[in-house]
């Protein structure tokens, strides 16, 4: 229980009873269910104002929640690597770019566009029929780091801050990832292959282009696969509930 209060703490800004140490790997088995939690007070939002905001209002706070109640820090990982990883320059250069706290054009481009993006999807969604996608993607962006983790290298080697969390061939830890994959299939099977492909494939590719472009994964990486999986994940399910409902 120290472990997920742990998991909490470190992906959030929810306050927390006492918490095991920082560095307690046991902790990344618990993402997925972190991004759980997330979706559940996401749709509770959206549920509160869907009462009385017009529709662009509602997308835009429930983007905003997003964006605060992980403290930016997923936003912060994808400008850091968009930065580095389009600056084309060697793998090393790359890695010290995104080490820099300052954000440059292409961060900058990409928060706006995944910003857009995100309101794009959220806008499409609505918390009736489509409720799942509320829950779905959140959890689905944070097991990507779970997975990310579990099969991917450290990028930084034995220096980087997360280097205590990789955890390479420990599968035990990918238990909890089945839930947020089962999640769309309540709705209907063909919501369930449509989360689970848009999922598989946006995270195959980026952590393919990861592993070829730095050799492996690094925490700002890990903030910008959660931004994008996310996401792709709501704009599919705002395409998804509008020709649903044409």
């Amino acid at each position: 229980m120290l472990s997920f209060f742990s998991a909490i703490s470190f992906l959030t800004v929810i306050p927390t009873p006492k918490q095991a140490s920082w560095d307690d790997a046991r902790k990344i088995m618990y993402f997925p269910l972190v991004g759980l939690t997330i979706g559940v007070l996401l749709y509770g939002i959206d549920r509160l104002l869907s009462g009385f905001a017009y529709r662009e209002i509602r997308s835009a706070l429930d983007v905003l929640f997003l964006a605060v109640i992980s403290g930016g820090l997923h936003l912060d990982g994808l400008a850091d690597s968009a930065d580095g990883l389009f600056s084309h320059k060697g793998r090393e250069k790359s890695l010290d770019i995104m080490k820099d706290p300052r954000i440059g054009a292409m961060g900058a481009l990409a928060v706006v566009f995944c910003v857009l993006l995100k309101f794009a999807g959220l806008l499409g969604i609505e918390n009736g029929r489509c409720w799942t996608w509320f829950l779905a993607a959140p959890a689905l962006a944070r097991a990507t780091q779970t997975l990310g983790l579990v099969f991917l290298y450290n990028a930084r080697g034995k220096d980087g801050l997360g280097a205590p969390f990789f955890q390479k061939g420990q599968y035990r830890l990918l238990g909890f990832c089945i839930v947020p994959i089962a999640i769309p299939f309540l709705a209907s099977v063909a919501t369930g292959l449509l989360s689970l492909g848009v999922f598989a494939v946006s995270t195959i590719v980026l952590f393919m282009y990861f592993q070829s472009r730095i050799g492996g994964m690094t925490g700002d990486t890990f903030g910008a696969t959660t931004e994008v999986v996310e996401t792709a994940l709501f704009l599919a399910g705002g395409l998804a509930c509008a020709s649903a409902s044409s």
